[in-house]
Order: C-alpha cells, then structure tokens, then sequence
C-alpha cells in the first residue's frame, strides 16, 4: 500500500464504470491512472440507454452528472401487438407503472468523462498481461511497458480481458437471440404521439419483442422535433446460424456485434422487411427510414466472485444482465460507490475487498435472475396481447415479474 493508506489504481477502461470508478477514488484521494485501449472519444452514434431516475439523481447529487443533464422521462410501459383492430399501433391491453430515464449515450459518456481529469486518462493502451505478486500487480501493456499498482480495476466491458484473466473457465453464455438496433432524428417523422410512453410490442408470429423510446439530442436538447428515436428489435437466432449471420460487409464474421455502418445490405434490409410484417404500420416507418444500424448478439455471464487477489471487475466486465432490465448503469455506479466505500471502511485492503466482492456478487445474481424472468416474459412467453383480455394480461404479469428489485426502473 503506498503513503498514508492511499493506493496506486489502474483502471482498465475508460467508458461509462470505468469514468465513475475513476472520478470517485480520485476524489477519494488515490492516486489513479485509466487505461482506455481506444485511441479516439468513445462518442456511439447517438444510441441511448435507460435506467431510473433514483440513479441519475445519485450520479447528479455526487456531480457525476450535471445538475441539469437531459434525460427523457417515460412513466408508463405499454405492452402491446399488432391486431386486426389496429394496424396502425397495436392493441395495448396491459400497461404497467415505470420511473425509467432515458439518456444519450455519446452526451453521457461526455458528461462523465469532463470529470476524469485529463492527466490521469490515457487512450491508446492496452493492457497484454496482468501478475499479481506480494501484493502488487504488474501491467504489460502492448508495447512492452509495465507498471506495477496497489489495485487493479477492469472496466473494459462485456468481453472483458479482466474478467477472462480471473476466471478463465467461465465463458459468456449465449441467450439465443440479438438485438437489432438504431435510431432516427424524431424530425423524420410526422408524429411523434405513440413515443410519449414507453411500448414494448410482441410479434405478430414470431418469438421475440420490440420498444422505442425518446432521447435528448447529443447537445442534450429535449425540444420535440430535435430529440431522437431509437428503437431495438430482439429477435431469436439458433447459434447454430450466427457464422453466417455475424458477417459483415468485408466479409468478416465477427464475434459479439455488427456497429454502425459494418451491416451488409442485404442483411439491414432482410431485417427491415421482416419487422415490416410483425409491427404495426408506425413502427415499420421508423425502421424503413432508420440507416447504419447495428446488431449485438445477447449474452449473460454468472460468476462467483467480483475479486480476486487485488484484481477487481466493475461493469459489464463483471457478470453480465441481459440489457432489458436497464440495469446497466446502476451496476457500475454502484460496483464503483461501494468499491470506494469499501476502502475507507478501515479494514485492511484484502478484508474490504473481499467484503466488497461478496456484496457485489449478491446484488449482480438478484439482476441476473431478474434478467432471466423478463426474458422469458419478454422474448419466449409473451401472453397473446392482441387476444388476451386486460385481466388475463394483469395475471400473466403477476405470474411472470416478481417485485422490481431496487435496480430496476419499474415502479413500485
């Protein structure tokens, strides 16, 4: 441990957790260092993200985020299906209570990042090797430099190398369906009524679902007509096809998503005319005119630690929750609080990390269960909404979602 109980940390990744984890122990007073193997702004396309408003008023009132940051509220969850009756929007008989916020990715990352202060953030590096011995662990980076921490914290995401590195047996699993997705400035459309509460569509013959909701512009404009859509279409794939269907335009199949601009053609527009048939006619519309989007195969990863040794994981770098709970940000703001909770609880370094690591590892299996439950209501065994009557949609759901956990942006 270096001088006066303040510690030497790297943090591998700088996105999103990697951003909080670093703002938080810098502020703490340890000395950090982020490694982000990007060489360039980890901007997106303009994508969004969901979590509730519980959690951005705890990243604003610990100025994570800015006082007045943008986020596009939506109380309401709308189940709904294409019907005879309706063709426009679907016939909706259910609709359920939520407190989900939807934000901008790219201003997101931007407004965690001004944070970070820039002497301490490095693109560009990526970390080949980690060793840990006599209580210090060694980094390799790409180009043959190394550098020895107090602690090390990967950040780097759903494959993470960290994640790998402490345990190597496990491996992500495949949920068996990918989301494909995009956006569309909301001036493209004539009317933007069905966007002012949060639907989620089950298909007209297939597995699977849809939802759509409003985000601020990347400067954070929230006035109708300069705001964005964006929209994510799950749909089941056997793995047994993903070869074929993870290629992109060179030629290369590629081995967890498809970015922006990387679709064939083909493929975009296969997917265009098949969600066409499945969605009521508004929704078609928005894809039909959506371009450069993108597809991202669903996994999920349990594991049974967050820590080993002076080696942590925040983030999707730990275990992996399918991303419709919207419990992404939460778990990396709050792997991150508790994390630097942890070191000032006045226990010695390996004590507070193991008792970090078990709280981390409890809260994490609670999403995944969750996870799983609202795939299955969601993805496998949706209730026929274009049939079924309000009170059978009601028990369907009972039986379905148990209580919202303190994660998730469900309403209690």
């Amino acid at each position: 441990m270096s001088e006066f109980g303040k510690l030497k940390i790297a943090i591998v990744g700088g996105s999103l957790s990697g951003c909080i984890a670093a703002t938080l122990l810098f502020r703490t007073g340890h000395e950090v260092t982020v490694l982000e193997r990007s060489r360039s702004g980890l901007l997106g396309r303009g994508g969004g993200l969901t979590t509730s408003r519980t959690v951005l008023e705890e990243l604003k009132s610990l100025d994570l985020l800015d006082a007045d940051f943008a986020a596009s509220p939506f109380h309401t969850l709308k189940m709904s299906k294409l019907s005879e009756e309706n063709a426009y929007v679907g016939r909706c008989p259910l609709t359920r209570p939520i407190d989900m916020h939807c934000v901008n990715w790219g201003g997101f990352w931007q407004n965690l990042r001004k944070r970070v202060p820039d002497e301490i953030y490095f693109q560009g590096k990526t970390v080949s090797q980690a060793e840990e011995t006599n209580g210090c662990v060694s980094l390799t980076l790409e180009d043959g430099s190394t550098e020895a921490y107090d602690l090390v914290v990967f950040a780097d995401g759903y494959r993470s190398a960290g994640r790998k590195l402490l345990f190597p047996d496990i491996d992500l699993s495949y949920r068996g369906y990918f989301v494909w997705r995009g956006v569309l400035p909301e001036s493209e459309v004539s009317d933007s009524d069905p966007l002012n509460d949060h639907p989620r569509y089950s298909y007209k013959n297939i597995d699977g679902s849809f939802v759509s909701f409003i985000i601020p512009d990347s400067s954070g404009s929230m006035i109708p007509g300069e705001r964005i859509i964006n929209w994510a279409a799950y749909i089941p794939l056997p793995a047994e096809d993903l070869p074929e269907f993870m290629m992109d335009n060179d030629g290369h199949v590629r081995s967890g998503s498809i970015p922006s601009g990387a679709m064939r053609p083909e493929q975009d527009t296969d997917l265009k005319a098949l969600m066409t048939e499945q969605l009521p006619s508004y929704y078609g519309e928005i894809l039909n005119k959506s371009q450069g989007n993108q597809i991202q195969l669903i996994y999920s990863c349990a594991l049974p630690a967050y820590r080993k040794g002076r080696m942590c994981l925040v983030g999707d770098a730990g275990m992996m929750v399918q991303p419709m709970t919207g419990a992404g940000v939460f778990k990396g703001f709050s792997n991150a609080r508790d994390l630097v909770d942890a070191l000032g609880s006045g226990k010695d370094l390996d004590s507070a990390l193991e008792s970090w690591s078990i709280r981390q590892t409890r809260v994490a299996h609670r999403m995944l269960e969750m996870g799983h439950e609202m795939e299955q209501a969601f993805i496998w065994n949706t209730i026929d909404l274009a049939k079924a009557s309000p009170e059978e949609c009601e028990l369907w759901w009972e039986k379905s979602i148990r209580v919202p956990e303190e994660f998730s942006y469900f309403a209690t």
